[in-house]
């Protein structure tokens, strides 16, 4: 029996549909868990309706490591930021310029770069640090995380340059300008919507990394990722603060993306059909 047009779509939006309520399921157990006390949250069988406690928060609020943990986070995240778009937008822009051999052995090193597992730069990283005084710093995470940011930031920035046409910049050169004013009074703003995507997923991957977080720092430069770790205790786990923690991870990232969602689409999509 032929499937209709109809029923095709209707298929495409049940499995959407159970793709987003499996995605969703980890949020709801945190907030579910975060308004709970101990004995509801295990609750056999679970209490789904319960009067919220704020208790929780207020604990966690309360907790001066993990909030320091939260500042050095987005400190961190909004640092690496800053410095990934400082120098992989004229890198981008330069490489979209260039031909031959030198531009595909270039991109190819840096996806070989970005392709590696982090811990082959933890260790040397580490030592280095260690020697420079940069241990337990939100400098070295900074650093570190550059090493991953940069060049995804590039490879995105890249199709984004090379669609602009020639003929828009040799018209401005004509004028007098020069190759600095051409990038950034011509080529940045065309290209505002992939810096604004790219610029989310550089924060995005800072935010949430662990690995180089948990190697480079000790006390002072503890991201969020990890301390919630903190709250698993040899004594037992307070899976209520672990959910408190969790939000409160969640919802910068949340914000963040809510606030340039417009570029971030736009974004996605235009490299979606330049691809």
């Amino acid at each position: 029996m032929a499937i209709t047009k109809g029923q095709g779509r209707s298929f495409s939006y049940a499995v959407i549909l159970g793709y987003l309520v499996f995605l969703s399921l980890p949020i709801f157990w945190l907030i579910s868990t975060s308004i709970k006390d101990p004995l509801e949250a295990f609750a056999i069988p679970p209490k789904l309706l319960v009067w919220p406690k704020l208790s929780n928060f207020l604990e966690v609020f309360a907790n001066k490591a993990f909030m320091l943990s939260l500042l050095n986070s987005l400190l961190v995240a909004l640092g690496t930021v800053a410095c990934t778009m400082v120098v992989s937008v004229p890198a981008a822009y330069g490489l979209a310029r260039l031909k031959g051999v030198f531009k595909n052995s270039v991109l190819s090193w840096l996806l070989l770069t970005r392709a590696a597992p982090g811990m082959i730069y933890v260790i040397p990283y580490f030592l280095v640090f260690g020697r420079l005084g940069l241990d337990d710093t939100r400098i070295s995470l900074v650093i570190m995380n550059m090493i991953y940011t940069i060049p995804l930031v590039i490879w995105m920035l890249l199709t984004f340059f090379e669609e602009i046409p020639i003929s828009v910049e040799e018209s401005a050169r004509v004028d007098g300008a020069s190759n600095l004013q051409i990038m950034t009074r011509i080529a940045i703003p065309i290209v505002m919507p992939g810096l604004a995507s790219s610029a989310i997923l550089a924060f995005i991957f800072s935010w949430n990394e662990f690995l180089f977080a948990l190697v480079m720092t000790k006390k002072v430069a503890t991201t969020a990722p990890v301390s919630i770790v903190n709250f698993m205790a040899y004594e037992g786990t307070n899976w209520n603060h672990v959910a408190v923690g969790g939000i409160l991870i969640l919802l910068p990232v949340l914000l963040f993306s809510v606030a340039i969602r417009k570029y971030l689409i736009r974004g996605m999509a235009a490299g979606a059909v330049k691809g």
